[in-house]
């Protein structure tokens, strides 16, 4: 019986050494799932920030988009604006160029007087000396 109470000693302290083992197991299965709560923990964190950066680049996009449509609108308008503009000034061109004709034709005007009054003074001269003839005769 002694050697059976000796036997049951032995595997008594044999399991509480199992035990002891296993103690140590649990508490470093612990620790390492401490550690891989905490790096989840991190993750979840990192992942939150991610999340809400992605949502700002959307709401950033979203109006980038809409400054870019006012910009495309804003630039047909002005295409459209200087399309009106180029026409206006050909026919402004063309307007001068009518004009400049017009003053063309007063220089021209200018010109007959000239002659008109050389030969009015020419004319004047021959009935002068006509008259002065005539009353030598």
């Amino acid at each position: 019986m002694e050697e059976l109470l000796r036997q049951l000693t032995t595997l008594v302290q044999g399991l509480v050494d199992d035990m002891s083992v296993l103690k140590q197991d649990m508490q470093t299965v612990k620790q390492k799932l401490g550690q891989l709560e905490q790096r989840v923990d991190k993750l979840e964190q990192r992942m939150d920030k991610q999340e809400e950066e992605l949502r700002w680049l959307k709401e950033q996009m979203k109006e980038n988009t809409e400054m870019i449509k006012v910009i495309r609108d804003n630039q047909l308008e002005q295409r459209s604006i200087q399309d009106g503009m180029r026409h206006e000034i050909a026919s402004l061109r063309g307007e001068m160029a009518g004009i400049r004709e017009q003053m063309a034709t007063k220089e021209d005007i200018s010109l007959i007087h000239q002659r008109l009054d050389y030969q009015l003074g020419r004319i004047a001269r021959v009935e002068e000396e006509m008259h002065l003839l005539k009353k030598v005769d």
